[in-house]
């Protein structure tokens, strides 16, 4: 059995998949005459007041030094002390490795019942008047949320909202004034290039420590998400317990990520730190400001990297996505969205990510050996899949899972009659049990066939105890996979 690495949350919190937000959902709408909103960019280019101290810090030198950026950007990144509720434990912890180690850790699962546990993490002030960034995994399942600035002020602070999928959360103090790090962009560094983490690993506070750009969109599948969004700007920049929600910083002190995590056997650094991209941040940020939750965009497509080709490869597309309705056909082959070149899922993932539902993509691509673009308008995951009925949610939410009915062109092209296509797994029933991804076509449980997704739910609701789910993937139609799950 292979050795894997999993990737660990770096805070003083025991806690990262799986927790409730204490944020309302709230229904999205895009709609005419909508009342003014303005952005983050807008509140940093109205206030003209980016984080800066420095005197004794001229512009970065020929030679390698961060003086300049760690002093314009030391005085807006906070320490959070949150509080937890009663009875929030570590998870299990992976045989093959482990978040971290008990020297480091206090021991929670061994609390006295009924005893609240304060942690300790980073966060980062993007406008004068308190709107902070930090991570979904400092933020979630909290009772009280306090920030201290760098000149020891503290403030209660409010959760305007969270997401999961991203790892970020935005929250709000009431002042005034305030020093902010000015938004930076990816695009202004390479592999190779120089980057300056700031944060609060265990509880020293305003740490800065350097380290390159290691890798760029790198895939990590989260514990929070499997198969989920995933593209991180990997650093080798020192990290550990309470770096989350801690600022990545190009050369002239401008936010290029936000820290979140690191791979480790030992619970702390050794080398691999990972990093979400300032604009992932940025895009999420003013949905979580604007909606109260982050507006994803979906193509409806399943995709497959190309290992010794450029581009990606449509394996599948869902009947109501948009990729279908625009003119994408199974076996094209992706090579640019809107210009940029995608050179894999990952990266095209990402770009999804910075788009809202109604935007239109031109997406090149290759079909048959021949040239061609294709207009597509993004809608939601909501729109493509069928409405939840309320009896459902339960169940759903259980299993972690989300579904979609097959078209008749694909139960055709695979000589099915029945079906229903798993499109995403979050953490929940389906996930402890490892052994299924987003594609699987469910067709039958505990050997009865099922043709529709009510069909699978009505089943699967009337099951208790051992469950038995046969199915198959596209590219292995002939080989029926069986997953046993526990109801």
């Amino acid at each position: 059995m292979k050795n894997v690495l999993l990737f660990a949350a770096i805070l003083v919190l025991p806690h990262l998949p799986g927790l409730r937000v204490n944020a309302q959902e709230k229904e999205i709408r895009f709609r005419a005459g909508t009342p003014s909103f303005n952005s983050l960019e807008q509140k940093q280019q109205e206030s003209q007041r980016p984080a800066e101290n420095l005197a004794n810090a001229p512009a970065p030198p020929a030679a390698v030094s961060f003086r300049y950026a760690a002093a314009k950007a030391s005085p807006a990144v906070v320490h959070i002390m949150a509080t937890y509720k009663p009875g929030y434990q570590r998870p299990d912890i992976n045989p093959f490795s482990k978040f971290y180690n008990d020297e480091l850790w206090p021991n929670t699962n061994n609390r006295p019942a009924g005893k609240d546990y304060t942690g300790s993490a980073s966060g980062v002030i993007l406008s004068s008047d308190g709107y902070i960034v930090t991570n979904y995994h400092v933020a979630a399942n909290t009772l009280s949320v306090e920030v201290q600035l760098p000149d020891k002020r503290t403030y209660d602070a409010q959760l305007v909202g969270a997401d999961s999928l991203t790892d970020l959360a935005l929250l709000k103090i009431q002042a005034r004034g305030l020093p902010f790090v000015a938004f930076g962009s990816t695009d202004s560094v390479a592999v190779g290039d120089w980057v300056l983490a700031i944060g609060n690993p265990l509880n020293l506070e305003c740490t800065a420590t350097a380290g390159i750009v290691s890798a760029k969109s790198r895939s990590i599948n989260t514990l929070e998400e499997k198969g989920g969004i995933s593209s991180f700007i990997q650093t080798d920049a020192v990290m550990n317990d309470g770096s989350s929600g801690g600022a990545l910083l190009d050369f002239n002190g401008r936010l290029i990520g936000i820290n979140t995590g690191i791979f480790t056997l030992t619970g702390t650094y050794t080398g691999y730190s990972f990093s979400i991209p300032v604009e992932v941040v940025r895009k999420v940020c003013n949905d979580l400001l604007r909606y109260g939750k982050a507006s994803r965009a979906y193509m409806g497509i399943f995709l497959k990297d190309m290992p010794y080709a450029p581009g990606i490869y449509v394996d599948s597309l869902l009947q109501q996505g948009a990729g279908m309705r625009a003119g994408l056909r199974k076996g094209d082959l992706i090579l640019r969205v809107d210009g940029r070149e995608i050179k894999n899922v990952t990266a095209f993932n990402e770009m999804m990510m910075l788009h809202h539902p109604g935007d239109k993509v031109i997406v090149s691509a290759i079909r048959n050996g021949k040239s061609l673009n294709v207009a597509v308008w993004l809608n939601s995951q909501q729109e493509i899949t069928t409405q939840t009925n309320e009896e459902y949610t339960p169940l759903l939410n259980k299993l972690g899972i989300e579904l979609a009915d097959l078209s008749e062109t694909e139960r055709g092209r695979l000589d099915i009659d029945g079906g229903v296509r798993l499109i995403k797994v979050r953490r929940g029933t389906v996930f402890e049990s490892n052994c299924i991804e987003p594609g699987f076509i469910i067709l039958k449980v505990n050997n009865q066939p099922v043709y529709s997704r009510g069909d699978l739910l009505r089943t699967l609701m009337s099951c208790k105890g051992r469950v038995l789910l046969t199915g198959i993937y596209d590219d292995h139609p002939d080989a029926p996979y069986m997953v046993e799950l526990t109801l």
